[in-house]
């Protein structure tokens, strides 16, 4: 595919940057030319602009697609040095890249020792009520010349868009290009995986509960049953044989390049149920519902398609449905099969699920250190948007209550987790049993339907601290 003219100018300036640069001279000579390229002028573009009413809340830049409506995207722009630009291999400029305090981290806004600095990571914090809300980007961009990164918020998250990536000759246009969606593409659901290798933890349970509170708050959610057990279908009160050939004929559509097809299977496949809270609320929910006969199939490759080809095409019907909702939550069984390889090469986010076991704990820390990784570094090789999946942290589920901070049975779990090298995330709300969720099980219904139940609250709260206020991840 030939190269724009306008992208091969940026290249040609870039290429008469100098090594050591200041940071000025990169907004000048670089990141003002690149927003010009793409169209957007002056009037769009606004720069040394305050976020709001706090001390440091100051971009580099601010662009709007609409100058009535909260900036697409933030910019955080740094000086470019030598030792970057003479990094001798792509390992090594990673390597310095992400030492403390270097340029690359403050432009994200770690807080390195007694680093105060702010940075992408500040000025896409939806929690800070400092920040005006026309101030509040979707999207964050770090720069300085030899560095550069996406960022993406989705309400109180904030994720890797693209991965570090080295500014190049022949990365530059791409980056033109994965700006270019930032401004044109339509918002996208995040798509999240709320699994485990461990049965028994409460996967459906989560899923269920987490989309209905996300649903209560207005959001759009869809849940995906892709586990061959279809309890989530259930649930419903869904027969799965109404949907007997759904996702096996859709994924052959996509396959043909039918898209067309392929959407109105899934727009005539997706059901919705409404359902009202004992406070007189009401909210609803889709699914897209699971036949398990056609689940088996496409996990035993007793279809037409490869497991390359399975992993394409659900990422080509995640990307349909994600146009139409805010959230998607795909459910999956614990075992390791290719319906799980589809999975965690399809989501955003990945939220581990684990009582207090130490098998359990064995399976999430692997997961969440060495699975999540690896695909994540393959995915880096074949796509250069939406790479993930990105760890959401462990959740402890049928949890008994009582367990305090200070109790035998949390140092147990502690301690465990230490033995591991386990330095990941952990959500600080944690799921107890209660009979409410067994009762909303027989009911049918999602358990926050009785808002007056502790566990609705728990499950409330969880989604505060996971996705509605600031949630930074980037492991």
């Amino acid at each position: 595919m030939a190269i724009p003219a306008r992208y091969q100018k940026i290249v040609h300036r870039w290429k008469q940057i100098p090594l050591d640069y200041s940071e000025q001279g990169i907004e000048l000579h670089l990141v003002q030319p690149m927003f010009e390229a793409l169209g957007y002028s002056t009037g769009l573009v606004k720069s040394n602009v305050s976020l709001g009413t706090g001390s440091g809340l100051k971009a580099d830049h601010l662009i709007f697609t609409d100058p009535t409506q909260p900036p697409v995207l933030v910019v955080e722009v740094k000086k470019r040095i030598a030792a970057l630009a003479n990094a001798a291999s792509d390992e090594d400029f990673l390597k310095l890249c992400h030492q403390p305090n270097s340029l690359y981290r403050l432009a994200v806004g770690y807080r390195d020792g007694s680093n105060n600095n702010n940075g992408i990571c500040q000025y896409l914090n939806k929690s800070n009520s400092n920040i005006h809300p026309n101030r509040l980007a979707s999207y964050g961009l770090v720069i300085n010349g030899d560095f550069f990164q996406l960022w993406r918020r989705v309400d109180g998250l904030v994720l890797p868009l693209t991965p570090l990536q080295r500014m190049t000759a022949n990365s530059i246009p791409k980056l033109m290009q994965q700006l270019e969606h930032c401004f044109n593409a339509p918002k996208r659901a995040l798509i999240t995986a709320i699994w485990n290798r461990k049965g028994g933890v409460a996967k459906t349970t989560n899923t269920l509960n987490l989309g209905a509170v996300l649903a209560l708050a207005g959001k759009k959610v869809l849940l995906i049953d892709l586990d061959t057990q279809t309890d989530l279908t259930r649930s419903f009160q869904i027969h799965s044989k109404d949907h007997k050939d759904c996702l096996y004929q859709c994924f052959t559509d996509l396959q043909a390049g039918k898209t067309t097809n392929a959407r109105a299977i899934l727009k005539h496949c997706i059901g919705s149920r409404s359902f009202p809270t004992i406070d007189k609320k009401s909210f609803s929910l889709d699914i897209l519902a699971g036949e398990q006969d056609t689940l088996v199939n496409i996990r035993d490759d007793k279809t037409n398609f490869s497991q390359r080809d399975k992993v394409k095409i659900l990422k080509k019907m995640l990307d349909i449905l994600a146009k139409d909702y805010d959230y998607i939550f795909i459910d999956v069984s614990p075992a390791r099969d290719d319906l799980m390889v589809m999975m965690l090469f399809g989501c955003d986010t990945l939220l581990i699920p684990s009582d207090y076991s130490r098998k359990t704990l064995h399976h999430a820390a692997d997961l969440y250190q060495m699975d999540a990784k690896t695909v994540r570094d393959k995915r880096e090789q074949q796509d250069k948007l939406y790479i993930g999946p990105w760890n959401l942290g462990l959740v402890f589920s049928n949890c008994p209550t009582g367990v305090t901070p200070t109790s035998q049975l949390e140092r147990c779990i502690q301690k465990e987790l230490q033995k591991k090298n386990f330095i990941g995330k952990q959500c600080k709300t944690r799921l107890a049993i209660y009979a409410q969720t067994k009762l909303a099980e027989y009911k049918n219904a999602p358990v926050i339907c009785w808002q007056n139940s502790p566990i609705t609250k728990l499950y409330h709260k969880l989604v505060e601290e996971i996705f509605l206020q600031h949630h930074f991840l980037d492991d």
